[in-house]
């Protein structure tokens, strides 16, 4: 389930970061944007989808709270809050690849050779 809608939310929340917000938010945003890139990597890796995977890997990075970036400018991370927002709803409502059933038929032994009787 978190997983399902993990793009979604933070897309969300990237969306509302457009406005002017205490501090705490921008924090606590850096924080979820990061989990949700990390979870979207690794579903990506999973499923060998590996130029969508960096695209993520590249968005962790920039959002990571432990090594933060600072631009000092709001209309700059507005930019990149809509354009990081815009690749998690491209995620969120793209196709995803279903699971292959492999559905094998009975095995008929025919001996040709040795026939028990």
């Amino acid at each position: 389930m978190i997983i399902k809608y993990n793009s979604l939310v933070c897309a969300l929340l990237l969306g509302i970061a457009v406005f002017t917000l205490p501090s705490i938010y921008y924090i606590f945003l850096r924080i979820l944007v990061t989990l949700g890139a990390i979870l979207i990597v690794v579903q990506s890796s999973i499923q060998k989808e590996y130029l969508w995977m960096s695209v993520f890997i590249v968005i962790g990075i920039i959002f990571n709270p432990f090594i933060p970036i600072y631009l000092f400018r709001k209309l700059h991370w507005i930019w990149i809050d809509l354009l990081v927002a815009s690749f998690f709803l491209i995620d969120f409502f793209r196709p995803k690849p279903k699971e292959k059933v492999i559905v094998s038929k009975p095995h008929i032994r025919k001996y040709d050779r040795d026939k028990m009787y």
